[in-house]
């Protein structure tokens, strides 16, 4: 993915041809999803953009926006700009012009090498702040050796009348009771409840807008789900959250996944893409030498407040290639105050 880089691109943008959402309304999830449908500039994470807990800042032409978390005088936009290439570097100076009215530091959390153009024509630093994982699909199979244990999984819950279904947008009202159950069960057993800013939570006005992955057993019942973060362009297909319940079988998720990656594939993706797994891979740096050292002890540390490596180990049994994740700022954001930040807005805390 690149961004373009015209002269006319390159032009100070005018501030007054962007308007900041001041309140999240149905209207501006209603644009940020009907943006979504159609982006060539598209990231599978942006679709959390509908989880309605982030300010919009949306173009004039209303074909792109940022989403935004704000907490003092730190902004932190989620991912980067979403919608036209051609308007990304434009938005960009939008926001940091009027983060700059407002006398706020601005950071864009959670995003990929391809920010990295943008960055260098604005004087971006870039800091490390965990990988992603992400499964090549042109050359995906279920065969040879690495895919046995999924394999071995898939072909069990086959035979024991178990079913996969991608479903919605629009599924989850009709499942609601039972999805909450399931939902309930799992997050009873992890550490931190329910995340938001750059992760889904449990809310129905935001599933529902999603594509649901369903396993169900051989009565039709839902055992477990998954919801998943889709791309206009096919590019890649995301996932979002993956939850089971207390009746949930042995190696159900491994079923899950394995059904996912073939339905992504013949549906036409590129790549399917598991998330970040935060922390993961942070080397030292000048930069930001407090926050990449506490990084890399709440990797190593901090498994009592988030399972950094159990997330980097689930995700590792699929065999994907890794991405590197960033947050990218100006020289003069403070990288400690606004990776805090993220934080704070990805717990909920306020």
């Amino acid at each position: 993915m690149t961004f373009d880089m015209s002269s006319s691109a390159l032009r100070h943008n005018r501030a007054s041809g962007f308007v900041p959402m001041l309140e999240v309304h149905e209207g501006d999830l209603a644009r940020a999803d009907a943006i979504l449908a159609t982006a060539d500039l598209c990231d599978p994470q942006a679709n959390v953009a509908l989880l309605g807990d982030k300010k919009f800042l949306f173009s004039d032409s209303g074909k792109s926006f940022i989403t935004y978390g704000v907490k003092g005088r730190t902004w932190v936009a989620m991912g980067g700009p979403i919608g036209r290439q051609d308007e990304a570097l434009d938005l960009v100076q939008a926001f940091l012009a009027k983060a700059k009215q407002a006398r706020a530091q601005v950071s864009f959390y959670g995003v990929g090498p391809q920010f990295s153009s943008l960055a260098r024509v604005l004087d971006f630093k870039m800091l490390k702040t965990g990988e992603r994982a992400v499964l090549n699909l042109d050359t995906f199979s279920m065969d040879g050796k690495i895919r046995q244990v999924s394999r071995t999984h898939r072909n069990r819950h086959i035979k024991q009348g178990f079913t996969f279904a991608v479903e919605g947008p629009g599924a989850v009202r009709a499942n609601l009771a039972r999805l909450r159950t399931i939902s309930d069960q799992w997050l009873s057993y992890q550490t931190g409840g329910e995340k938001a800013f750059g992760l889904g939570s449990f809310d129905v006005h935001y599933i529902d807008r999603l594509p649901l992955a369903t396993v169900r057993d051989k009565d039709g019942l839902i055992v477990a789900f998954a919801t998943l973060w889709p791309t206009a362009d096919r590019s890649r297909l995301g996932v979002d959250l993956m939850r089971y319940g207390d009746d949930g079988p042995n190696g159900v998720m491994d079923y899950l996944f394995a059904e996912m990656f073939l339905w992504a594939k013949a549906a036409g993706y590129k790549a399917f893409d598991l998330n970040t797994s935060p922390a993961s891979g942070v080397m030292p740096s000048w930069q930001a030498p407090v926050l990449t050292s506490m990084a890399r002890l709440a990797y190593k540390y901090g498994e009592k407040i988030y399972n950094f490596q159990g997330v980097r180990r689930f995700k590792s049994k699929f065999h994907p290639d890794w991405e590197d994740v960033f947050m990218a700022s100006p020289k003069s954001t403070n990288a400690f105050r606004a990776a805090l930040t993220a934080a704070s807005l990805i717990n909920k805390q306020r």
